[in-house]
């Protein structure tokens, strides 16, 4: 008889955890489905924003000179990155042309959580980069610019047509002196790194043969690379795009130490015989360049991811 009792109350607990889990099961569900779906919709908004970040940062690259084609950049970057053409919501040039905005958004079908009724889910990411001025950068050219004189994007710039003080026409001794290391960082560009603040050493005397050939190398080069580029719409690594150092010359005389202020962006046009350089002032992003809240601008940018 008591043992017919325990059986009994045996059953009816058993049967209580049954109902209780019955009762409990959509909880649960529901529960797994969110995890599963909440892990899906995070990856999908990582894939977004990470699009979105490159789209911003390569449309800026383009501005202020060339909006439109800041904008197909940005747009094209993050379709590159696995966006698709209908995931992207909008891409605007913003703040006179400093700064681009694109903003994603994409639908998720969910795999668990139909089961509690809900089908999708959205997610949504956006990223503004923005050109800022250049305190320091490499890879510059060895001719400097006296800052004394303001110029605006498209003028002519002649490098080398007169001088700029006793002895001195502008190259400049970047890392060593001599007629072929200006040649080979005019090639090359100088691989050290130079920032507003520092003193850089004039190349003084008139260099005619490394220079002209130097310079013919990058004018053939860009040709090259990039035949229909112009000052105006080019490729960003195009050989005729020189970063110049802007520099007071006002103290030059002979073998001299010039003062940096800032740094210019040229499109290199032609050089004639006797080393007159035809360039076009630009606004351009330095490559391997550090932004500066303090620096003066004359040109040259670093496009920077600012939300």
């Amino acid at each position: 008889m008591e043992s017919n009792r325990r059986n009994g109350r045996q059953a009816i607990k058993r049967g209580q955890v049954i109902v209780l889990i019955t009762m409990a099961l959509p909880a649960i569900l529901g529960s797994i489905a969110l995890v599963a779906d909440v892990g899906r919709l995070y990856f999908n908004w990582a894939i977004l924003q990470a699009a979105a970040d490159a789209g911003a940062v390569a449309g800026a690259d383009y501005l202020p000179s060339n909006p439109a084609i800041a904008v197909s950049t940005a747009d094209l970057y993050a379709e590159k990155n696995g966006i698709l053409p209908s995931e992207i919501v909008s891409t605007n040039v913003l703040a006179n042309a400093t700064e681009l905005n694109i903003q994603l958004r994409r639908t998720i079908p969910y795999s668990f959580a139909v089961l509690v009724g809900i089908t999708t889910g959205v997610v949504s990411a956006q990223a503004t980069a923005q050109v800022q001025t250049i305190g320091s950068t490499s890879g510059i050219k060895p001719m400097g610019i006296d800052y004394r004189t303001t110029y605006s994007s498209g003028q002519i710039v002649m490098l080398m047509m007169n001088q700029v003080g006793p002895g001195n026409w502008g190259p400049l001794a970047l890392g060593a002196s001599g007629s072929s290391n200006v040649g080979q960082n005019i090639e090359s560009g100088y691989q050290g790194s130079v920032s507003v603040g520092d003193y850089l050493t004039t190349e003084t005397g008139v260099q005619t043969g490394p220079i002209q050939t130097a310079f013919h190398y990058l004018l053939d080069e860009g040709q090259s690379e990039d035949p229909g580029g112009t000052f105006a719409d080019h490729t960003l690594s195009d050989p005729r795009v020189l970063i110049v150092p802007m520099v007071d010359f006002s103290t030059a005389q002979g073998n001299s130490q010039v003062l940096v202020k800032g740094f210019a962006a040229l499109w290199l046009v032609s050089v004639d015989n006797k080393d007159n350089i035809r360039t076009y002032f630009i606004n351009e992003v330095a490559p391997g360049s550090t932004p500066s809240s303090s620096a003066t601008n004359y040109g040259a940018y670093k496009a920077v991811l600012i939300q």
